[in-house]
């Protein structure tokens, strides 16, 4: 008998370095989507589509302290949730409950640091915003959130002169 055919030992394919996922600003768990991410300047659920945010977290970027970043659902006509800071989870999940719009702001230090603005669409066609800190973003309806838009942008610093 012949001894069986030896293959050459092949070479593993090189490891990939495994991809970081990108880190989103803004996640939101949107009707029939699940949970979908966003980062600061880009929309958050589609304008137009139809489809609602049922909840929404905003992270504190680099160098914003998660106490100085707060958000409210809009839940009713005058009925907000209560504030919660960066990175909680605001709303429902799974129980087809509407957000009727956001309410964002910045305190501290981060407000001294940046300027926040805040716009949405909602699933009658009306748009909001794009609205300032601490204001609330919905829509005169009250039809529930299909898309937010929140950006953060570094305040200027005004230069004084001094005269000698």
């Amino acid at each position: 008998k012949r001894p069986a055919a030896q293959k050459a030992p092949q070479a593993a394919p090189a490891a990939q370095p495994a991809e970081k996922p990108e880190v989103m600003d803004v996640l939101a768990h949107i009707q029939t989507r699940g949970d979908v991410g966003a980062k600061f300047g880009d929309w958050l659920g589609e304008p137009g589509s139809g489809h609602w945010i049922e909840g929404i977290a905003v992270a504190a970027p680099d160098g914003v302290a998660p106490e100085d970043l707060s958000y409210q659902a809009v839940l009713g006509r005058g009925w907000l949730s209560p504030w919660v800071d960066a990175g909680e989870y605001c709303g429902s999940r799974g129980m087809a409950l509407p957000l009727l719009g956001v309410r964002v702001r910045l305190q501290g230090k981060a407000a001294e640091k940046y300027m926040l603005t805040c716009e949405a669409s909602f699933v009658d066609g009306t748009t909001s915003g794009p609205v300032g800190s601490d204001e609330t973003c919905q829509s005169e309806s009250l039809a529930a959130l299909e898309a937010v838009r929140l950006t953060l942008a570094p305040r200027r610093r005004s230069r004084s002169r001094k005269k000698n």
